[in-house]
């Protein structure tokens, strides 16, 4: 019995190292020809309405998308299993050519690493983009990022600051804002051909909010939800920084002031930075879509909001992916 099983096992082992080496070279001659059009993609959620346990405790879970221009491919925020929703939702991979970090938080980097493990496996040349505390807490690894090269990798890793620039592909540049968030966080803006496309990870917006009382009430010591607040002053960069963008992708946490006002913007914020900027078109994102609601009673109605106060063109991320042209 044990020299068969042994026998059995051997052929077994070859079989699984045979079709191993097929698919890692499937992997590396997959590279599709990029379609001209550009686009903004939201891969579709993997998990289902019913599953209480992903949808309580991984609350993000629709995190991350695709930013095609040109050339560049971009992977903006690969958090929770995006890779997997990428996969399912037919993306190649190995287009991929720059990899955005905004911040260390699980819902924006959890599949950084991942990610990068595909690439390296598919002998891509990929450019990571993050801050340094992405690097320094090893939320993309240095095996991963190539800071410490193990063996010969086509990729770099790029620290950011609010002082850079980066040269893209085609002639357009990438350059990146400090947001007001719990750690280290950026945003980042696209440039070329007359467009302009600006992203705003977590953030909050206002400093002072004043209460139908008249009291004053800095953003920091909210403690529950402020229904009739109105916002007294702002951190008014970052309005600035959004001024004239094609498309503004933004993440949105509630309707109204809360808790997490102080690291994350309400819709509220979001029709004082649209008025008067010359905003074209906005996609919100970061929803909580797979958490507690459903998308037509959340991420809709807030779109049709903003469209009703501004008269711009407003669009939420679907259960089954979106793909936005550009």
């Amino acid at each position: 019995m044990r020299d068969k099983l042994a026998k059995e096992l051997i052929e077994l082992d070859k079989k699984r190292l045979y079709i191993r080496k097929n698919y890692k070279n499937k992997l590396i001659n997959s590279k599709k020809k990029l379609n001209k059009k550009d686009y903004i993609y939201f891969p579709k959620s993997v998990v289902s309405e019913n599953n209480y346990q992903l949808r309580y405790g991984l609350s993000w879970l629709q995190n991350g998308f695709i930013l095609k221009k040109g050339d560049n491919v971009i992977a903006v925020d690969p958090g929770v299993n995006f890779v997997l929703r990428l996969t399912e939702s037919g993306f190649d991979l190995s287009n991929i050519t720059h990899i955005f970090i905004s911040h260390t938080h699980l819902d924006h980097s959890a599949d950084a690493n991942v990610l990068m493990d595909f690439m390296i496996r598919a002998k891509s040349n990929v450019k990571i983009i993050a801050p340094k505390s992405v690097y320094e807490e090893k939320v993309i690894s240095d095996f991963h990022s190539g800071l410490k090269q193990k063996f010969p990798v086509n990729h770099s890793a790029i620290i950011i600051n609010e002082n850079s620039e980066i040269e893209l592909l085609n002639g357009y540049k990438m350059t990146f804002i400090p947001l007001q968030h719990s750690v280290e966080c950026y945003g980042f803006k696209i440039s070329g051909d007359n467009y302009n496309y600006t992203y705003l990870s977590d953030t909050s917006y206002t400093k002072e909010l004043i209460t139908k009382n008249n009291t004053i009430v800095p953003i920091t010591n909210i403690t529950d939800y402020l229904k009739d607040a109105k916002s007294k002053s702002y951190h008014s960069y970052i309005k600035e920084f959004a001024k004239d963008s094609n498309i503004l992708i933004v993440n949105i946490d509630s309707f109204m002031y809360t808790k997490n006002s102080k690291t994350h913007l309400p819709l509220q914020d979001l029709l004082e930075i649209l008025k008067d900027n010359n905003i074209k078109k906005i996609i919100i994102a970061h929803v909580n879509p797979m958490g507690e609601l459903k998308y037509y009673e959340w991420g809709d109605k807030l779109a049709k909001y903003i469209f009703c106060i501004s008269k711009i063109k407003t669009y939420s991320i679907k259960n089954e992916g979106n793909k936005f042209y550009i």
